[in-house]
């Protein structure tokens, strides 16, 4: 038995695509979604300029009790005020909602996209690797994909190595404790060898883009996350040219994504964008 588990308090655009790509292959879905961000705040400095704190441009709850009716999927809110472990927490919650535990757990965000069976062959080298307990898939970061233009051809970043990505864990007596993502808090973080997902998150719409981009600046010190450019979503994103460079969001770090190249998506992967 595999259970997959997404955390969710914006991101949507993809969630059906995401969810559509693995839906054949797990047994039971879990999305867990918050209605306030981890830190919530009222005012926000911004480029100079003190504004009121953004409401969330996405109406998550009436979509997802709207349009994720599969039987499969279960739905309910849950609010959290860090991203250290959450997903840990989640699991358990899962297993306390069935009163079971599965084989494997696939720990996942709304934005991402696996390929035709790539979550098979994710499992099979979990197996295949019985020394270690969980497994994270790499990922190609998809920059400013327009998801209303029905076109394969697109943008990416360079590939991020250490970047976490899904996590497959395989289920035993230990507790499950994890990283701001699904990767292990206390342990090494083992990579598949074969298995890439996509990554939409650099493809949100403009208004959930400021949004996220809002939160960063509110939550990173709070969390212990790394500082956002305040300049990022303006510059870097916004007004994005083929030419631009140093897209990294992180502040002192911009160099470490030299910029964007054209990227043709694989027939595997598009089929749920299309």
């Amino acid at each position: 038995m595999i259970w997959a588990i997404y955390r969710i308090h914006y991101g949507i655009e993809f969630l059906k695509q995401s969810i559509s790509s693995i839906i054949n292959d797990v047994d039971e879905v879990f999305i867990f979604y918050s209605l306030d961000p981890w830190v919530k705040a009222d005012e926000v400095n911004y480029r100079g300029k003190t504004i009121k704190f953004p409401q969330n441009p996405e109406k998550v709850e009436s979509f997802l009790k709207k349009n994720l009716n599969n039987k499969k999927i279960f739905l309910q809110n849950y609010e959290c005020s860090t991203p250290l472990n959450q997903f840990g927490k989640l699991f358990n919650k899962a297993c306390n909602i069935k009163k079971i535990k599965p084989n494997y757990v696939l720990f996942m965000e709304p934005d991402m996209i696996f390929g035709d069976n790539q979550l098979k062959k994710l499992r099979l080298e979990l197996k295949i690797k019985f020394w270690i307990r969980s497994i994270i898939a790499r990922q190609i970061e998809i920059w400013k994909y327009d998801i209303s233009k029905p076109t394969n051809i697109t943008y990416r970043i360079p590939l991020r190595k250490k970047r976490i990505g899904p996590a497959l864990w395989k289920i035993n007596n230990h507790e499950i404790e994890t990283q701001f993502g699904g990767g292990a808090l206390k342990s090494k973080n083992n990579y598949s060898s074969f298995v890439k997902i996509l990554n939409m998150g650099f493809s949100l719409n403009k208004n959930t883009m400021l949004y996220k981009h809002l939160t960063a600046i509110v939550f990173s010190k709070i969390i212990g996350d790394s500082e956002p450019d305040e300049n990022w979503y303006e510059d870097k994103w916004l007004n994005w040219k083929k030419d631009t460079k140093n897209l990294e969001i992180s502040k002192g770090a911009q160099h470490l994504i030299k910029g964007a190249s054209r990227y043709t998506i694989p027939a595997k992967y598009y089929k749920y964008l299309s």
